[in-house]
């Protein structure tokens, strides 16, 4: 215990530093928001979840600090919200996922068995929906209202963009009204957000785990995610679920909504694992695998959709035990 405090401290300030990056206005300080769970992930794989725990609260409470010093100029700001956003939407999911990714090691009072990798994207993905969900809520007190302030902040960044007063509306461009445009962007903007925290918790842990194993502090033999990633059978009647539940108005339906999409990042992982996996030895395999990524990154509103249906029609065919190595084709995962 005495070691994981100061090593829970450093690291939960390296995780509030690179939360806090996105004020520096760059790209590239966005990019380094996505690896702000990293420094959670990393210590409770390698030091254990108390050394995690300890991350995660510090973190938090480095964020509440700044923020505190952000509620003396602005009176309006909460000096709270940003570090309970963080703990629900990052911080927190990203620990219980690592301590579920090695519970069941070296742990000699229990013939407990580690969780499977796909069971794993289905936790991620559960997480990242309860994550979005309760971190939405700091935008309002119902998801309603939380969306219609969303929408209202995005028209007030606009108007800061195109140098329009507050009290005139928006002007549009090219025939194109903005207000029109910016009500379905801030609808779809929270689903994509769950999904994103799914691809982003799950991919956090995979870079965690190879750390960890290159430093040896990785307390399980780490699988073959590109063969062993498989989405348990029972995953598409979840999703099934979800897409009912996402129909229902109000909370419920609006919950359904952020489950669906964070359900489809966990199959958007899978597909990729099966692209990878399906691909081995083939000579062409770097220039297939660069595509597919160069697809993802500019052409995403129609590679994505491509590769989550890999993803399910892996759940239901297993095209890598039909057409890769079965030597490497795990069992039916539990």
């Amino acid at each position: 215990m005495q070691r994981d405090i100061p090593i829970g401290l450093g690291a939960g300030l390296a995780a509030a530093i690179l939360a806090l990056a996105p004020v520096s206005g760059s790209g590239f300080g966005i990019l380094l928001s996505v690896l702000s769970a990293l420094p959670i992930t990393l210590v409770t794989l390698c030091w254990g979840y108390r050394a995690g725990l300890i991350t995660a609260i510090a973190a938090m409470a480095v964020l509440a600090l700044v923020a505190s010093g952000l509620a003396a100029q602005s009176p309006e700001s909460s000096p709270l919200r940003l570090a309970l956003q963080f703990g629900v939407s990052r911080a927190l999911p990203a620990w219980g996922l690592a301590y579920l990714a090695v519970a069941g090691f070296g742990d000699s009072t229990t013939e407990r068995a580690p969780l499977s990798l796909g069971t794993l994207a289905i936790v991620a993905a559960v997480l990242g929906m309860a994550g979005t969900f309760f971190g939405i809520l700091a935008l309002g007190s119902t998801p309603e209202q939380a969306i219609a302030n969303l929408r209202s902040e995005l028209m007030q960044a606009y108007r800061i963009m195109v140098g329009g007063s507050k009290d005139q509306p928006l002007p549009a461009k090219d025939g194109v009204d903005p207000e029109a445009l910016l009500q379905i962007f801030s609808a779809i903007l929270l689903p994509l957000m769950a999904l994103s925290t799914t691809v982003s918790n799950l991919g956090g842990l995979w870079l965690s785990a190879r750390i960890a194993r290159i430093s040896g502090r990785l307390p399980r033999p780490w699988p073959d995610v590109a063969a062993q990633l498989r989405l348990p059978t029972w995953s598409i009647g979840l999703l099934a679920v979800s897409c009912v539940l996402s129909l229902l108005p109000g909370t419920v339906g609006f919950a359904g909504q952020l489950l669906l999409a964070a359900l489809l990042g966990a199959f958007l992982i899978q597909g990729f694992a099966a692209v990878h996996f399906l691909t081995r030895g083939g000579a062409v395999r770097p220039l297939i695998l660069t595509l597919a990524y160069l697809l993802c990154l500019f052409l995403s509103w129609i590679a994505l959709p491509l590769i989550i249906m890999l993803g399910l029609v892996e759940t239901f065919l297993n095209l890598r035990g039909r057409f890769g190595d079965r030597s490497n084709t795990p069992s039916t995962p539990r």
